[in-house]
């Protein structure tokens, strides 16, 4: 099984859910992309900062293009936002995605705000967020 996390940039949402989910679960291959993104970005500085806060690594993370990796039909696809959810539904009807709240059985307020371009604080809440609902999934995966 390989998960794949897809914001919009692949600079703050994903690359966090992308470490979180690892530091949770084994064996699962887990990777994040960006739909609308220029390959090679590093991850923004706060969103380094708070995850090196909570012990996990983002520094030699780069951003990915959604549509450059190579999707499998058995790939699970896990969006922070329903516009995200939507775009992938539209170009890919056959593949499983869902917003990360979605899939961990929220039924509203699907989406995980965007922190870019803010502060510290406002990064640790969405961390916590991505984290919160992240273990949820990691628990019903075991």
């Amino acid at each position: 099984m390989r998960i794949v996390f897809v914001c919009h940039a692949n600079i703050c949402r994903s690359p966090m859910a992308e470490v979180i989910f690892k530091s949770l679960v084994n064996d699962v291959e887990v990777i994040s992309a960006g739909l609308f993104t220029s390959p090679g970005e590093k991850a923004s500085t706060n969103a380094v900062e708070i995850c090196k806060y909570n012990n996990l690594d983002l520094t030699y993370h780069r951003s990915k293009r959604f549509h450059d990796l190579d999707i499998k039909e058995d790939d699970l696809i896990l969006t922070l936002t329903t516009d995200i959810r939507d775009n992938i539904k539209d170009s890919f009807p056959d593949l499983e995605v869902y917003t990360i709240k979605e899939y961990a059985g929220e039924n509203k307020y699907l989406d995980i705000k965007d922190p870019v371009g803010g502060n510290l604080e406002l990064y640790e809440t969405c961390f916590c967020e991505i984290k919160y609902y992240l273990e949820i999934i990691a628990g019903s995966l075991d």
